[in-house]
């Protein structure tokens, strides 16, 4: 990929050329909601051929800031596109414009099987090494441009509100545990002992999971899983903090990812506080 420099990337955009990139990144991502391929690459030079002479790398980047975009307000994005925060108030404009045109977009992407997957993908669980990254940079971060602009429906939101969703991440999740204890621990005895107690107990408790490091130590594991992106943001509740505060030093949230297509998870280590960015939300009024 040919790197745009920063005279391309700080060039301004024309209302045209912004249009015609958020229409090819939609494109793009009804494909993936699909489950379809897309050959971005090829996508990508077709695009530069209506532009004022933009780079591939420059058309890239543009793409990563829609993803950024739609991040920040908690929207489905292609996740080919790592975000990039440093966008412009009219790409987020044109981004929202295209959103609030039409209205069956939200609609249609929560009925997608990527968003909303109904039974957990066939996972190799023999390359654990395989399913775990490292969680995102937190220091590009930023808020949307447009405090006073809202979309209709809140991914993340919904995310959190599908039952059968967390169930299905929270049992991947458990089977994760199980097979790094046996597999890689060597502990078949540690294996055996892993608690759904979500399951066993009951919500409420500030995580799903207990189970073990290599040397047996106790830990405690919050899942949190979407069929989206790496980047998607997530809801945690007060209890879930607090928790995560109180048991810094054996608290792990496990951030479950791709899931309808190939899950894979990043771990967030003790307090939330200091481990993700926590914006509130809520606020509980009493007279």
């Amino acid at each position: 990929m040919e790197y745009p420099s920063v005279n391309q990337i700080m060039a301004d955009w024309s209302l045209a050329e912004v249009e015609a990139v958020v229409a090819d990144y939609f494109a793009m991502l009804d494909l993936q909601l699909r489950d379809e391929p897309c050959n971005k690459a090829e996508r990508n030079r077709r695009l530069r051929k209506r532009l004022n002479g933009r780079s591939p790398g420059s058309v890239e980047f543009k793409h990563q800031n829609i993803s950024a975009v739609l991040i920040n307000r908690h929207q489905p994005y292609v996740t080919g596109y790592k975000p990039r925060f440093n966008y412009q108030s009219l790409l987020e404009d044109v981004v929202l414009q295209w959103i609030e045109s039409d209205r069956d977009w939200a609609v249609k992407a929560l009925r997608s099987e990527v968003v909303a997957p109904r039974t957990a993908p066939a996972t190799d669980f023999t390359r654990l090494a395989a399913l775990e990254e490292s969680p995102p940079d937190r220091r590009e971060r930023t808020q949307p441009r447009s405090q006073s602009r809202v979309v209709r429906i809140d991914f993340a939101e919904k995310d959190a509100k599908n039952a059968r969703l967390g169930r299905l991440g929270e049992e991947w999740a458990v089977e994760y545990e199980r097979r790094r204890l046996f597999d890689v621990c060597a502990r078949p005895d540690l294996s055996r002992a892993v608690r759904h107690v979500s399951v066993d107990v009951g919500d409420g408790l500030g995580y799903d999971i207990e189970s073990f490091d290599g040397a047996g130590k106790p830990t405690l594991i919050e899942v949190k899983t979407t069929g989206l992106g790496k980047s998607f943001p997530f809801y945690v509740s007060r209890n879930e903090v607090q928790c995560s505060k109180r048991e810094a030093s054996r608290y792990q949230l496990y951030r479950v990812f791709e899931f309808s297509q190939k899950p894979r998870l990043f771990r967030l280590r003790g307090d939330l506080e200091k481990a993700c960015n926590l914006e509130p939300t809520t606020f509980r009024a009493t007279w």
